[in-house]
Formats: structure tokens, C-alpha cells, sequence
């Protein structure tokens, strides 16, 4: 026998052969609002994605690929066969996946989640892309603790602030807009909401709230709802963090078509909790006619309506006009937020677990989240001011926050 074959037999013995052939799988979760820009990356080969070739594909939870719940990715990176499985249940829960901790949300229970259950990554998943959600014989049998996480605010300001993430730094900017919801046969009230102001959602977060504050019309005596997201949302602490209400304060909150989201023009209050995803909250404005329901929470007032605060990823299922609002008196836009006379937007930043810079084990993850990192960043938009991109890039940045709950400036 030969020394080639003497050593890799000797290699075979200590069990480091199969060791080194076995395929790396990275668990990612976190941010709804970048989930579609994920998708962007995930799914392409190099130089603009982080695979050796085009990967095979597998998105659960939404009949757009790109909106999923759940998306699988396997394919080689450098050569090593790679699985990397995604769950998008929201920053402030992505986040306590990779601290491996819950989310609690009284009365509610803990936040969905957190730590999330992935798809598998044994090869037994198929590569479709189904609107369905994912069964429970493709899902593991148990939760895990993530290994990245998306964020649209920092570890600073999060529910689980004092665990050491590993920060691969910001990625870009994501923007939110707030939207009402569907009204192919719309009231006078619903036709004249077209802005709203910070000072006005303060107000609305707190409970039912007359169309006339919005509006400045005192004949428009129908109500608006807040249909939002639960703690587990980065959507949601960009929201209260920029209106000045309070990260952490309670809300009162409503749902359309149940929640879960299952269908349907049913109003309800949800109190402090909210949808896992901003899919869910575009899915429940979505729901046609309710300037033509009676109220049912406050009835015999006529028709009511919802708004919700989105990224534009989701947003991007209403058309700008009639369903955007303007904020403060300021339309959406790039060139907006890149500016600063727009503020509803974030800094997007990827975190790891705590040891990823220093494990040896996790060499493969820290060379990923970077290599991610910086292909994401590279393929956000904000080159044109009129657009709307889901996400900018920070070259395009005419300002900055300098926290989490700061204005923009220069």
C-alpha cells in the first residue's frame, strides 16, 4: 500500500474523512422586512450569490418565493456541500433564537419563534417553492438556536440586549411605510386619509381612533384601526421608535382576518400582540370591504378601516397610490431617505452567536455571514430617488441616526 493510501486510511480510522465530507448547514432567521432581499442573494451563484453554482430552492408560507416563511438553500460554497435554512419570524425574535432564548409576551405566551424550528437539512425536504406551510415531516423535530440573524435595529435596543452577539456590522438601510388597508368601494374618510404625522400615530396606537384626526374632516366620524406585529418585530420597534412612542410601551392593536391570519373581513383586538410577519400584516389589509361592514367594534358608525406600518418589501403588494401614506407630509421615497426628510427607516445589521469569531467549529459561518454581509449590501438599491427600494445601500446615505430612536442628520 502506498503512503496516499496508508494516510487516508489512517484518516478513514480517526473518522475525519466523513468528518470533512460532511455538509455545513447554517440556520438564518430574523428580519421579514429583508427577507425578499435575502432571497436576492440566497438564490443566485457567484459573484452576486455565495454558491459555486445556481442552488436548489425550497420556500414554505407564501405563494411568492421570495415572501416564504420558511426558504431552504442547498448547493456547494467553495466547493463543500452546503444547506443554509431560513426562518423570517421577525428581528426582536431572530435575535432570541441566536441567544437561544425566548421571547416573553403576557399574556400571549412567548413569542412564535424564538428560538424558531427550521426546515430540515438532510436532504429530505423538496426543492418546490409551496404557499402552504411547511409540514411537520419537514420540519426538525425541535427548535434550535439560530446561528445569524438579520435585524432592523441593533442588539442595543433588543428584548435580549445583554447577550454578546457577534456583530458583522450594518448591512444597509431598510425602509417602512405605512399603508391602508383594501377598499375597492372606499368611503369619503378612507378616500381623503392620505398622510399621517408622528404625533397621530402615537395617538392611534393607543386604541380606536376617529378618520377626522387624520383627515381634518369632522364629518368623518369612522374609526381606524392599528393592525401591527408582535414583540418579536423589528417592523414594530422601528415603528414606535420613530414615532417617539416607546420601544417597550404596551399597544393596542387589532387583526384582520384572525390571528393567525386565516381569512376573512373580521375585525378583532389583539391588545399587545400583533402578527409574526409583515406577510401576515400585508395579507390582513388585503382583505377587501370594510368601508362597507358596519364597525363591529364600535357599532352603528358606519364603515371603519386599518392602516399598518410595513417594509416595502410587503408594502410592494399595494400600489403607491391610493394606499401609501405619507409621512409627516413626505411620499416615500429614495431619494427621501437619503436625504432625511423621511424617517421611517432603519439600519439593517446581521448578527452571529457570540464565540462565531472565535470557535474554530464556526470558521464556516464566520466566512459566510461576512461574505453575505457584503454581496447583501451590494445588492440593494437607492440609485434612483424616485424609487422604492426594500433596501438601500449605506453608500447612497446622506444621513445617518446615530441610535436607534434618533432623527436623521448629516
Amino acid at each position: 500500500m502506498n503512503k496516499l493510501a496508508l494516510a487516508t486510511a489512517a484518516l478513514i480510522a480517526a473518522g475525519f474523512v466523513s468528518q470533512m465530507s460532511a455538509a455545513n448547514a447554517i440556520y438564518l432567521t430574523g428580519s421579514t422586512a429583508f427577507r425578499g432581499n435575502s432571497f436576492t442573494v440566497l438564490s443566485a451563484a457567484s459573484p452576486t450569490g455565495p454558491w459555486d453554482a445556481t442552488p436548489d430552492i425550497a420556500t414554505r408560507g407564501n405563494a411568492t418565493a421570495s415572501k416564504g416563511t420558511d426558504m431552504l438553500f442547498h448547493g456547494n460554497i467553495g466547493g463543500t456541500e452546503t444547506f443554509i435554512s431560513c426562518h423570517w419570524s421577525g428581528s426582536e425574535a431572530g435575535l432570541a433564537s441566536v441567544a437561544n432564548t425566548t421571547v416573553p409576551n403576557p399574556p400571549f405566551g412567548n413569542i412564535p419563534g424564538a428560538p424558531a424550528t427550521y426546515l430540515k437539512t438532510d436532504g429530505s425536504v423538496g426543492y418546490t417553492e409551496i404557499a402552504a406551510n411547511a409540514t411537520g415531516s419537514e420540519l426538525e423535530g425541535s427548535s434550535r438556536q439560530g446561528d445569524l440573524a438579520l435585524a432592523d435595529t441593533s442588539s442595543a435596543v433588543s428584548l435580549t440586549r445583554t447577550y454578546p452577539f457577534f456583530s458583522f456590522d450594518t448591512v444597509g438601510i431598510v425602509p417602512f411605510t405605512w399603508v391602508k388597508n383594501t377598499n375597492s368601494a372606499p368611503i369619503p374618510a378612507w378616500t381623503a386619509f392620505s398622510n399621517v404625522t408622528h404625533d397621530q400615530t402615537r395617538v392611534l396606537v393607543t386604541g380606536p381612533t376617529p378618520a377626522s384626526l387624520f383627515t381634518g374632516d369632522k364629518s368623518h366620524t369612522n374609526f381606524v384601526y392599528a393592525i401591527g406585529r408582535n414583540k418579536g418585530s423589528g417592523t414594530r420597534v422601528n415603528e414606535l421608535a420613530d414615532m417617539g412612542f416607546g420601544i417597550t410601551t404596551p399597544v393596542d392593536q387589532f387583526s384582520i382576518g384572525g390571528l393567525p391570519f386565516s381569512g376573512g373581513l373580521t375585525l378583532a383586538e389583539v391588545f399587545n400582540n400583533g402578527y409574526e410577519s409583515g406577510g401576515d400584516v400585508a395579507k390582513a389589509l388585503g382583505v377587501d370591504g370594510s368601508c362597507q361592514q358596519d364597525d363591529p367594534i364600535n357599532p352603528g358608525n358606519g364603515g371603519w378601516f386599518g392602516i399598518g406600518f410595513l417594509g416595502l418589501g410587503d408594502a410592494g403588494a399595494f400600489t403607491v397610490t391610493p394606499y401609501w401614506l405619507s409621512l409627516n407630509g413626505v411620499p416615500e421615497s429614495d431619494g427621501a431617505v437619503e436625504n432625511g426628510s423621511y424617517s421611517a427607516w432603519g439600519n439593517e445589521h446581521l448578527y452571529g452567536q457570540s464565540d462565531v469569531g472565535t470557535n474554530p467549529a464556526k470558521t464556516y459561518q464566520k466566512n459566510f455571514g461576512n461574505s453575505f454581509k457584503t454581496k447583501l449590501g451590494a445588492s440593494l438599491g437607492g440609485s434612483v430617488a424616485s424609487a422604492h427600494s426594500s433596501g438601500i445601500q449605506l453608500g447612497f446615505m446622506n444621513v445617518t441616526k446615530q441610535s436607534d430612536t434618533a432623527v436623521p442628520t448629516p
